[in-house]
């Protein structure tokens, strides 16, 4: 189960690219967005920044061990972040292309530096836990620029 939940922001990332390449369009989605970068906010970046959030506020000492980490109260600010960029990208995907660049770069912010710091951790403390090295790692790295290459394609 804990790898499934492990998994879980990677699923989504390739359940959004794979609605957004069958150009399945939300129906709640932003006319001036493709179907893309629509399902890529809210699927790909909003549904698991508020699963991050909703984690590291109720299941603190469980996230912390799954990263290999002891448990801190920084944890509520990152459920903090997570829970403004979950629906700070949910909001992008109904109101349009300003508001898609606006979240990506703030994502990109925190998500690379997350990254930064779990790369960082891999190196000095051989800490290759599942939540500090697989999956949500990759998709710290993967979401922005994914977001970024189709804004710098698509709206240019």
């Amino acid at each position: 189960m804990q790898q499934l939940i492990s998994a879980l922001p990677a699923l989504c990332y390739a359940f959004a690219l794979t609605f957004g390449f069958l150009e399945i369009k939300q129906p709640f989605g932003a006319s001036g967005l493709e179907p893309v970068l629509q399902w890529m906010l809210s699927l790909g970046l909003g549904v698991p920044s508020l699963w991050a959030a909703f984690s590291h506020a109720v299941f603190s000492e469980r996230v912390a061990k799954s990263i290999g980490w002891a448990p801190s109260p920084f944890q509520k600010e990152i459920a903090g972040a997570n829970l403004g960029i979950g629906l700070g990208a949910i909001a992008a995907s109904v109101l349009g292309p300003q508001a898609a660049w606006a979240i990506t770069f703030v994502a990109a912010g925190f998500l690379w530096s997350a990254a930064g710091v779990h790369i960082a951790d891999m190196i000095r403390s051989k800490n290759f836990a599942i939540n500090n090295s697989g999956p949500i790692f990759w998709w710290d790295i993967l979401t922005p620029l994914t977001l970024l290459i189709a804004l710098l394609i698509l709206h240019r």
